[in-house]
Parts: structure tokens; C-alpha cells; sequence
């Protein structure tokens, strides 16, 4: 099974989570990450991002799971 780029990162204007995985943008209040990642600095917002690659991600309640 492929892999695919996630990264995920703090939403302040909604004191969340916020994960991007396959071109859409998960809002969450807990991750969970089951997979190698990395920080990430940017020169705009979001200044500092959790990257790395995952084959799927799971939704449960109000957390996600990347595996």
C-alpha cells in the first residue's frame, strides 16, 4: 500500500488540531500519530508543522489516528 505526505499542526482560531492528509484538512481536538515524523519550520503560518508519511488515517470520536 502507498504512503502519502501528512502533516498536522495547532488551529488557534479554533483551539484545534489541524491535519491535512490527501488534500483535506481534518480538524481534531487529539492526534495520535503511529508513524515516523518530523518537525517542519516555515516562514508563514503555520509557523511549525508534524510532517511525515502514513498510509491511512482514522477518525474516531473527536481524535485521529494516523497509522
Amino acid at each position: 500500500m502507498k504512503k502519502y505526505r501528512f502533516f498536522y499542526h495547532y488551529y488557534k482560531q479554533y483551539n484545534e488540531m489541524s491535519v491535512h492528509f490527501r488534500n483535506k484538512c481534518y480538524r481534531t481536538k487529539n492526534v495520535v500519530c503511529n508513524d515516523n515524523s518530523e518537525t517542519k519550520w516555515n516562514k508563514r503560518q503555520p509557523m511549525l508543522v508534524v510532517q511525515g508519511f502514513c498510509k491511512d488515517i482514522k477518525i474516531e470520536d473527536d481524535k485521529i489516528i494516523i497509522n
